[in-house]
């Protein structure tokens, strides 16, 4: 079932398709802010952030002549965006800061391992561990670290959900035999939440 595009999104698309004056500046003005505040929040990078948000709107004014839109443009800019994100992740050696993420995002869920998560030790090796992965591998545990779905993965990557799903699994069984062999005394909780962080 298609969702009914807004009336606004609806008249916009059709002045931007016929190439009426004003209309691609309207564009601009109502989501650009939007786009960069979310490409900033993820990058932490001013001009990665405006770079890839100026993408985003050239490729819609390459395209506007038949463009197609099925969803809100807030939804469609959103998600065009995320795969955008997802891409430039995978290309960059983000893994030690895809850590810092994922034990942030931790102690939101237990805080009885603060301790152990803020020691400088225990980041180190995971670390080491996930920047000796397989290229695919450390790509797809670090998206995950950073929260994003392997559907969302396998599609900006191009693999089958099923690879990035295996890959996933190896990744953390490998993360669980350094971390008993190099820290035994983590607690269970410690590997429990990363498993639950990462692994759905």
């Amino acid at each position: 079932m298609e969702t009914e595009l807004p009336v606004f999104d609806s008249k916009l698309l059709e002045e931007l398709r016929t190439d009426q004056s004003g209309a691609f500046e309207k564009l601009f003005n109502r989501y650009w802010h939007d786009l960069y505040k979310l490409a900033y929040r993820r990058l932490g990078n001013q001009s990665e952030a405006e770079d890839m948000v100026q993408d985003i709107f050239t490729n819609i004014w390459e395209r506007r002549h038949t463009l197609e839109i099925r969803t809100s443009l807030q939804s469609y800019l959103r998600t065009a965006l995320k795969y955008k994100i997802i891409r430039w992740l995978s290309r960059e050696d983000i893994h030690k800061e895809a850590i810092n993420h994922l034990f942030l995002r931790m102690e939101e869920m237990e805080e009885t391992i603060i301790d152990v998560l803020v020691a400088n030790d225990v980041k180190q090796t995971l670390e080491d561990a996930i920047g000796k992965f397989p290229e695919n591998m450390r790509k797809i545990f670090t998206l995950r670290a950073e929260n994003y779905t392997i559907y969302e993965i396998a599609e900006a990557l191009g693999l089958a959900e099923q690879t990035v799903k295996n890959n996933n699994t190896e990744a953390l069984r490998r993360l669980k035999v350094v971390l008993h062999d190099k820290h035994p005394d983590v607690s269970k909780s410690f590997f429990t939440i990363l498993i639950v962080l990462t692994l759905n």
